[in-house]
């Protein structure tokens, strides 16, 4: 491996086949403060810190307080508030995508997780989920 990691992984829904080895990566770096890592610029966000990096692409960690399906979308909530707080959306292509991993994203309920990618504002900060990769199950 390189001596530092000078980058986030950046992932897309059309392109995930190496996503896995890049995120193992990335994490070594991160737990070892190495390159950008070591610039809290790039520290990975908490939901209540999210609304100040709108239009920027962010690592979000925290505990996913309710997941719900409302008229074809899955919301990840963060906090109390869904029109105020931190929010991840999944739309139905998204939701195919995780159901042929395997996946059910209300499973998230009551979990810790990382997200990575664009927020942006739409009743608090939020981040669209398109593929499964942007989202990491923590231990706690």
């Amino acid at each position: 491996m390189a001596p530092g990691c000078r980058a986030r992984v950046y992932s897309f829904s059309d392109n995930r086949t190496l996503v896995g080895e890049m995120l193992a990566i990335e994490s070594e770096a991160r737990a070892a403060q190495r390159g950008i890592w070591a610039d809290p610029f790039y520290a990975v966000r908490s939901p209540a810190e999210a609304s100040r990096d709108i239009d920027t692409f962010q690592l979000v960690e925290g505990k996913v307080l309710d997941a719900a399906q409302v008229r074809g979308r899955v919301y990840l909530n963060f906090g109390l508030d869904w029109r105020s707080d931190f929010t991840a959306a999944l739309d139905s292509r998204a939701r195919r995508l995780f159901k042929t991993g395997g996946i059910d994203p209300i499973t998230y309920e009551g979990r810790w997780v990382r997200l990575r990618g664009w927020l942006k504002s739409l009743n608090g900060p939020m981040i669209d989920v398109t593929h499964p990769e942007q989202i990491e199950i923590l231990t706690r």
